[in-house]
């Protein structure tokens, strides 16, 4: 009975304008141990709330900073981890199992600087969707730049700047990420990639 209290109580006030933002920051933004199942549960159903699709399961851990959540897709039993920032302007699409590490931060938008008689600013900017697919590991603090997709099983290791695309099964790194191994599967049975 405490549980769809809580639930109806969280999704409700969430809801509300102006209020849910201040409710989030004030409460849900902060909570941690030693209430971290139900801080992770009461931050699911406000995102829920919020996101494009929040798949079964997933979490957004505290001082997650997120901004045009409605254009995010996050698929079932995905981890977004303690301090990463989610820029979802030009549309995030997030898969299945994915865990996103510790400080890292995913980019949909550029500034237009083509033009040099105009300042970097005033030129607007370019919204490019970011595409991660199923059973991807991003590690800490790694960067995603707009426009990028990486593929199914995929890892990007630690302080990596994803550039571009990443293929399936891939092992990335460094700065501009690029592929320096492939996943395999261990012992008998077939190789993965």
């Amino acid at each position: 009975m405490y549980h769809r209290i809580i639930y109806f109580l969280v999704d409700g006030i969430s809801r509300i304008p102006k209020v849910h933002v201040l409710f989030y920051r004030m409460i849900l933004y902060r909570l941690a141990w030693p209430v971290k199942k139900i801080a992770d549960q009461w931050r699911a159903i406000y995102w829920k709330a919020h996101f494009k699709s929040f798949g079964e399961g997933s979490k957004i851990s505290e001082y997650v900073k997120i901004t045009h959540s409605e254009m995010i897709f996050l698929g079932k039993e995905s981890h977004i981890t303690n301090r990463c920032n989610l820029e979802g302007r030009g549309g995030i699409t997030i898969g299945d199992y994915v865990l996103v590490g510790f400080e890292s931060i995913i980019l949909t938008t550029m500034h237009v600087h083509q033009n040099l008689e105009i300042p970097i600013k005033s030129q607007g900017v370019i919204c490019k969707p970011v595409v991660i697919g199923n059973d991807v590991w991003l590690g800490t603090r790694v960067i995603v730049l707009p426009g990028v997709t990486i593929g199914n099983g995929a890892i990007v290791g630690s302080g990596a700047v994803v550039t571009k695309d990443i293929p399936p099964y891939a092992i990335a790194g460094g700065v501009p990420a690029r592929e320096i191994g492939k996943r395999r599967k261990q012992g008998v049975g077939i190789s993965v990639a």
